[in-house]
């Protein structure tokens, strides 16, 4: 089957990477063409340590991807995250011209040039710059200037900067696997761009995104960015608590939290006890109040951690929609409940991206990084280019960015 574009990404998350193959759909949507995983290695905080062992870990994820839809891959995209982004608002000033003249696409890169222009650190970069709110001669709260007439354009920028040793170190594994790097995208960013609505961003809703070793958060009002942040606590956490708890090994750990896992332990008496297979073969029932007893205090942590992060950028009172959390460790049974109570707003988890066209689905619910990297491929900064033809399995299809993909 031939295909005018091809998007490859790969999520690189703290315990696995994740290379997803995918196609625009007719509706608007992504067609599901490959997936790959596997486990993480070398990788800490967002940041290859070990560039050696992380380049031969990526290597079999994106290869299982290209052998499961069955195409030769030579670049993508991947997501940013770690403790070394950081976020700062910036103001930018343009003045439109002499005399009173309509806003123009010009001015507004001008004045966002003008925001990008404040003072960072050194080894730092401006990775994402997010327009809040622009003004047009102190007149404020426009947010698209776009043909008003005046003297002076202003903007409210709210930016996201990382270190330079960390994308290069990043860039540089990825060229160590044998592939190339065509772009990146944040984490938080990019899962929003596949869980949340329009809708709720404009009302007011905040993403938290339980990763492995870390949880994300992004805050939307208004429809822009009012916050993000993360805190180095995640559901491998839950999981070591619980091996450590029950006597048995991670790998038993895992399966039972994802299959038992509970985390109030108010909602204890309504469940059946688990059998779990010790490290010796036997099984065993534990009750659902020792697995909730051990849980709970964990990722009620982080949500107290999560709240601390967000500082002022927490107001309950703009967000309508409430909060919404994703990731493996939010999988557990109660997540919601105990998130209501500690951020004193309306939960859900919600794990499926939205978007997916086709008959082919993801087969669990971690994988919305790695779609939303491929929603803002196709519609990102970047042009995306069809290529003027490669092969896949001896049929023509193209990709995004010419070269992406190897002529076979």
């Amino acid at each position: 089957m031939e295909y005018d574009q091809l998007i490859v990404v790969c999520d690189l998350g703290t315990t696995e990477f994740r290379t997803l193959v995918a196609a625009p759909a007719a509706d608007g949507g992504l067609q599901v063409l490959g997936a790959g995983v596997s486990e993480a290695a070398g990788f800490r905080d967002g940041d290859f340590v070990d560039i050696g062992s992380g380049s031969r870990a990526l290597a079999r994820a994106v290869r299982m991807a290209e052998s499961d839809a069955d195409v030769d891959i030579s670049g993508f995209y991947y997501g940013i995250s770690g403790s070394h982004l950081r976020s700062v608002w910036a103001r930018g000033r343009h003045q439109i011209g002499p005399g009173r003249r309509s806003v123009t696409d010009a001015d507004i890169a001008a004045v966002i040039e003008r925001a990008n222009s404040i003072a960072i650190p050194f080894d730092h970069a401006i990775l994402a710059t997010n327009p809040v709110a622009f003004s047009v001669d102190g007149i404020g709260g426009i947010v698209d200037p776009v043909d008003r007439r005046g003297s002076m354009l202003e903007v409210n920028a709210y930016l996201i900067t990382g270190s330079r040793s960390v994308q290069s170190s990043i860039e540089k594994t990825i060229e160590r696997a044998g592939y190339h790097a065509a772009g990146w995208r944040i984490d938080a960013l990019a899962t929003a761009q596949c869980l949340l609505s329009a809708q709720e961003q404009r009302e007011g809703v905040v993403l938290i995104d339980v990763g492995g070793h870390m949880t994300q958060w992004v805050i939307f009002r208004s429809g822009r960015i009012a916050g993000s942040g993360m805190v180095p606590w995640g559901g491998a956490h839950m999981t070591s608590d619980l091996a450590h708890g029950l006597r048995v090994g991670q790998t038993t750990a895992e399966a039972t939290k994802c299959e038992s896992g509970l985390v109030l332990r108010s909602m204890a008496h309504d469940e059946v006890d688990t059998d779990v297979l010790f490290d010796d073969d036997d099984d065993v029932d534990v009750s659902p109040g020792l697995i909730a007893a051990i849980l709970e205090p964990r990722l009620e942590e982080i949500f107290r951690l999560v709240r601390e992060d967000m500082g002022a950028s927490f107001e309950p009172g703009l967000l309508l929609r409430g909060a919404v959390v994703t990731g493996g460790g939010a999988r557990c049974e109660g997540t919601a409940e105990l998130c209501e109570e500690v951020l004193g707003l309306p939960a859900e988890v919600r794990l499926a991206p939205y978007g997916l066209s086709g008959g082919r689905q993801l087969p669990d619910g971690q994988w919305a990084t790695a779609v939303g990297l491929a929603f803002w491929a196709l519609a990102g900064d970047e042009p995306v280019v069809p290529p003027e033809g490669t092969q896949a399995g001896g049929r023509g299809v193209g990709g995004f960015f010419k070269g992406l993909f190897r002529r076979g």
